[in-house]
């Protein structure tokens, strides 16, 4: 199974992310590698995937703003998380040496190397602070726009049809009762990226039932999703909820049900998701026709509004990226990737130590 998903994504108030719940729960161990850009941490995480891969189920997640670049990987057996502790998306050990270890690459680096590129680091990385900025601000318009659409349209759902039609569905998928304990996961399956609105798919490959919620408005998906979410959780099904990134991370665009195998995944204008093997539904049916005739043309323009700006935010998103990578050149010359190399096998070796302290602690095993 491919689980992947990025580690969060821009919104209006910034880059948000759900991985710090992810840290504090359980009794899992986190390596928080520290390093600016090029520093290899995402090669380093790459490497230990794969060595354990064969063992355990491995997550990733994904760097909405370099979508083939890992920021975070899950070790599910073992318990451990990898996970980029840098900006954006700071991350801090609470219990340092107990349940989180930083790991600093810059150690690794020859700063002397770089002084001599001083001028054009600075000039680079300024570079690309202010398109991120930028593409913080289309990403904020955005949000505006689509928040309105998903405001007009939230009034204008018939409430009674879309639970008649619930409840036939719960009886469809919700056959029995879970094994789980009810649990609700954030995960981000969908983001902007230079790409345009990705959805990581190769998750949806170990689900049988996909359902393809056909939404243009938003709002009656992320009912749906909420509402589904609530039941099967009552029925103790573990459930993986994915936020709606263009609105704030407030409402939810997919759902998805481990044990059942069944995912529901929203198609909306902007991520434009085509899933040929999905079992379609059109969520059109469920809107008061004569109420949304209200807002028609207010609707038109946000719909014409949000293609230009979303358009606007991939592009600056690309031009950051290409910015980026001139950063990472003058940080990937002065690392020593031996020593990089020697880093991830000593982390593995923990690691592999580490389960197995816990086996021989484990009166059962």
């Amino acid at each position: 199974m491919a689980e992947k998903y990025f580690l969060g994504c821009m919104t209006q108030q910034g880059f948000s992310t759900e991985f710090g719940r992810l840290m504090a729960e359980g009794d899992r161990f986190t390596y928080i590698l520290k390093g600016g850009a090029g520093t290899g941490k995402s090669t380093l995480m790459k490497k230990i995937a794969a060595r354990f891969e064969a063992d355990e189920h491995v997550v990733r997640y994904y760097c909405s703003s370099d979508p083939a670049s890992l920021d975070a990987v899950e070790l599910e057996s073992s318990g451990v998380l990898i996970v980029d502790g840098t900006s954006p998306h700071v991350f801090e050990p609470d219990y340092p040496g107990v349940r989180q270890k930083l790991v600093d690459l810059g150690e690794y680096r020859d700063d002397e190397l770089l002084l001599r590129s001083k001028d054009k680091i600075i000039a680079v990385t300024d570079k690309n602070k202010s398109l991120l900025a930028r593409a913080r601000r289309f990403t904020s318009a955005l949000s505006n726009v689509c928040t309105d659409t998903f405001n007009c349209a939230s009034s204008c759902i018939d409430r009674d049809k879309l639970d008649s039609f619930l409840m036939r569905f719960y009886r469809k998928i919700l056959t029995r009762k879970g094994s789980g304990s009810g649990r609700q996961d954030i995960r981000q399956l969908t983001a902007l990226t230079e790409f345009g609105c990705m959805t990581r798919k190769e998750t949806l490959d170990a689900y049988m039932d996909v359902y393809l919620m056909h939404d243009e408005h938003f709002a009656c998906a992320s009912l749906i999703c909420d509402k589904v979410a609530a039941e099967a959780s009552h029925r103790m099904f573990d459930v993986i909820l994915s936020p709606c990134h263009v609105l704030n991370n407030s409402v939810y665009e997919h759902l998805l049900i481990p044990e059942l195998g069944v995912a529901l995944i929203t198609a909306n204008p902007l991520n434009e998701i085509y899933l040929e093997e999905s079992r379609p539904i059109n969520l059109s049916r469920f809107y008061d026709k004569p109420a949304l005739s209200k807002y028609r043309s207010r609707l038109k323009m946000n719909r014409l509004t949000s293609k230009s700006l979303a358009e606007e935010v991939y592009g600056t998103i690309a031009a950051a990226k290409s910015v980026h990578d001139e950063i990472e050149k003058y940080y990937i010359d002065a690392m020593d990737h031996d020593m990089l190399d020697d880093v991830a096998e000593s982390i593995i070796l923990e690691i592999k130590h580490r389960n197995e302290r816990s086996l021989a602690d484990d009166p059962t095993s």
